[in-house]
């Protein structure tokens, strides 16, 4: 793929600020990586050409007007589904916020009624990625996530998938989001590490045909049982 390519679908509009050539390009080439993805979970080849566009804020005075127009609650970034657009504050790490929000503009093009977790679990994988100093791409553990999640297992909290996959969409953001996004974080990581993907396209495609997230686990691993056990093992597994 020439970086041409890479370029010709995402849009930084700069606002009181500018970005160097690297930080372009760095910022292209991953935001390629997750259209790259997106088509292997979605077997399509559509999202190559799916329009990202990022406003970037240099002064947070700009960047709040945004903020308080849409009622957005974060200080860091936030995308708008409506007009499919992603707001950013250029803070000292404002790469991995842009490939995040980023990748809710190309997951809705797929799916736009996706379970939250799903949705955002994704949002925080993309927002790992990187690339080493030979220039291969990796995606970084977030390490107080993955710490969180291993604690709830020695807790041997042992409805918390089940609990957490009733939370309604609206209520993710609500109380105890910090967990959630953990444990939907948690969900994506475990399938790309694992090895799983093929398990999270079938999730996905259930999920898409009205399956509740549960039910889907269920239909894929044979029972939701069988899941847990395999998501446990990985946790307790990883160091």
């Amino acid at each position: 793929m020439g970086s041409s390519l890479y370029a010709q679908y995402v849009e930084i509009n700069l606002v009181n600020c500018k970005i160097n050539d690297n930080e372009q390009k760095k910022i292209e080439k991953l935001i390629a990586y997750e259209r790259m993805f997106c088509n292997e979970i979605f077997e399509t080849r559509e999202n190559i050409t799916v329009p990202v566009k990022i406003n970037l804020y240099g002064k947070s005075k700009d960047y709040r007007i945004e903020k308080n127009k849409y009622n957005a609650p974060s200080s860091t970034g936030f995308y708008i589904p409506a007009i499919n657009q992603a707001f950013i504050m250029k803070s000292g790490d404002f790469i991995p916020v842009a490939l995040h929000e980023a990748s809710h503009s190309i997951f809705q093009f797929n799916y736009q009624k996706a379970p939250k977790w799903l949705n955002e679990g994704l949002a925080e994988f993309f927002e790992t990625l990187d690339f080493d100093s030979e220039g291969n791409l990796y995606a970084y553990p977030q390490g107080n996530r993955i710490k969180s999640i291993k604690a709830g297992l020695a807790f041997m909290d042992t409805d918390r998938l089940k609990t957490f996959f009733k939370i309604y969409d609206g209520t993710f953001y609500g109380h105890g989001i910090n967990d959630n996004y953990n444990t939907a974080y948690s969900m994506i990581y475990y399938f790309v590490k694992n090895k799983r993907t093929a398990a999270l396209k079938n999730i996905i495609k259930l999920t898409a045909q009205g399956y509740d997230t549960e039910k889907a686990i269920a239909l894929t691993y044979g029972s939701f049982d069988a899941f847990e056990a395999s998501y446990k093992q990985f946790y307790n597994l990883h160091h």
